[in-house]
């Protein structure tokens, strides 16, 4: 009767092995590719972060090896380190970090269904004032270049745009476009000047952070006016005395008459012999009726503004088309989006293109979910399993424990055995991401297809040891609980020897 019983247990114990093995890597599957956890774990074991700034960053900017898309005068691959030192300033790596694993706890129960919907804020409102120090700093580093952006590039073409190319003053003396702005220049200190462009930076940064609705930074030129004027009269009467030095005599009487008759903004044909240079200003001057600190300041600074402006168009001007693009993005991002990205958006973007693939994700997820929900069911029906196979099989309760424990322990034995051969018959290949090849693979490319490959090779050990060590456990401790079963056993038949020989007439052990 039990030998029939025993047949009977054994499709039990194989649809135990069915179910037990199907839950185990069900259950293994769950903990691991459909934890956030998991990708967490791997990005650190790989060590992304550190990855991104200390390999990815440097062959990113070597391979850039183009010259900046803005006005900037200083290319990238001079920019290098600082633009690394800002980057890292700006999001350290534990930033990066903390970053994408909240990401991940956002998206991975989306995509395995347990949430309906998702929401992953990127803190990039609090790193803006880190980066405008970082860009101060780099800034303190490159005074000279910065000095020269501002005061050739920016503000002396600004102020200047009214006039002309050349600009004549009563006296018959000409300032060029290039000597007023070099004035203007020249009269910017340049510590001044840097603390202008740094008020810039804060005011770029305000602006993004959505502190200010608009950028407009007012500088106040009165002071830079004063001293250029000043430094273009003492070039404008330099260049009377050598044009006065340069003139044929002639007589007095000649030279009034001359004098009178002269048109605007000529100078005298000649000059009285025995006069000296201030005489010859001095009848200039009651000729005009102007000093030439007042001609210069008639013709060149009226037209000059007391104050220069830097606003949205000059910074997009500054910036250049591509990149005014992406800091009205990144704004958007920040200020109207409030650093939030979420499903509905995602799902938006495509403007309803990909509603069957939509569609198919869905229906997906719900299966995935739906599988997490009943991994219970088979770790219940296999208990059951185990618990009929021990009436079955077993004769009197230790019996009836060691058969569905040796059956559990063979199970785990066996799988454990099946994945090690498995391996060794087709073990994990080198390469699993492959290399971009040929001339058209770039250092970058490569580069991120090792790491990805890193990457890959790490997951899957993981996932390999994981679920041997389930196994493994599952050994230990049907085994362990064998053992104590057995010393049951043996310690109860002694119990029962000591027992008969002390009353014979007892029950046989």
């Amino acid at each position: 009767m039990i030998w029939l019983r025993r047949v009977l247990a054994i499709p039990l114990i194989i649809i135990f092995v069915l179910t037990f093995v199907l839950g185990l890597v069900l259950c293994h599957l769950s903990g691991t590719v459909g934890s956030a956890g998991f990708y967490n774990g791997q990005m650190r074991k790989a060590h992304v972060y550190d990855w991104v700034y200390d390999d990815l960053m440097p062959v990113v900017l070597d391979e850039i090896e183009v010259e900046s898309p803005t006005d900037f005068p200083i290319d990238t691959p001079e920019l290098k380190e600082d633009i690394i030192s800002v980057a890292e300033q700006t999001f350290p790596r534990k930033w990066l970090q903390s970053t994408f694993e909240n990401a991940t706890r956002q998206i991975v129960p989306y995509v395995v269904g347990d949430k309906n919907s998702f929401t992953i804020t990127v803190d990039v409102r609090s790193r803006i004032d880190p980066m405008a120090e970082g860009i101060k700093d780099v800034v303190d580093e490159h005074r000279q270049v910065i000095y020269d952006y501002m005061t050739e590039d920016l503000i002396a073409p600004a102020v200047t745009e009214s006039l002309g190319t050349t600009t004549t003053l009563s006296y018959g003396v000409s300032l060029t476009d290039a000597e007023i702005s070099a004035a203007i220049k020249a009269a910017m200190p340049q510590d001044w000047t840097i603390t202008q462009f740094k008020n810039i930076v804060d005011a770029v940064a305000d602006y993004l952070k959505g502190d200010s609705s608009s950028l407009n930074l007012t500088l106040s030129l009165t002071s830079i006016k004063a001293a250029a004027a000043a430094s273009l009269s003492e070039l404008a009467d330099d260049k009377l005395e050598t044009a006065f030095n340069g003139l044929p005599a002639c007589d007095l009487a000649t030279f009034n008459a001359c004098l009178l008759s002269l048109p605007a903004n000529t100078l005298p044909s000649c000059r009285p012999g025995g006069y000296s240079y201030e005489q010859f200003k001095s009848a200039l001057q009651t000729k005009w009726g102007t000093t030439i600190p007042q001609a210069v300041n008639e013709a060149v600074m009226s037209d000059v503004p007391d104050t220069w402006q830097f606003d949205d168009a000059q910074l997009r001007e500054a910036l250049g088309e591509d990149m005014a693009g992406a800091l009205d993005s990144a704004r958007e991002f920040i200020v109207d989006k409030d650093g939030q990205i979420t499903d509905e958006e995602l799902r938006e973007k495509d403007n309803g293109s990909n509603d069957a693939e939509e569609e198919g994700f869905d229906q997906a997820r719900s299966t995935i979910h739906t599988i997490k929900m009943w991994i219970w069911a088979l770790w219940f029906v296999s208990i059951l399993l185990l618990v009929g196979i021990g009436f079955l099989c077993g004769r009197n309760w230790k019996s009836r424990l060691l058969w569905p424990l040796c059956v559990l322990f063979v199970t785990c034995l066996i799988f454990v055995i099946v994945v090690a051969v498995a391996l060794a018959v087709a073990p994990i290949p080198d390469r699993i991401v492959e290399r971009p090849e040929g001339s058209d693979a770039t250092q970058v490319e490569i580069l991120i297809a090792d790491k990805a490959d890193e990457v890959a090779h790490n997951a899957i050990n993981t996932l390999v040891w994981g679920l041997e060590l389930k196994l493994i456990l599952f050994i230990v401790f049907s085994g362990l609980a064998i053992a104590g079963v057995i010393a049951w056993a043996i310690v109860d038949r002694r119990r029962r020897q000591r027992l008969t020989q002390y009353d014979p007439t007892g029950p046989p052990p």
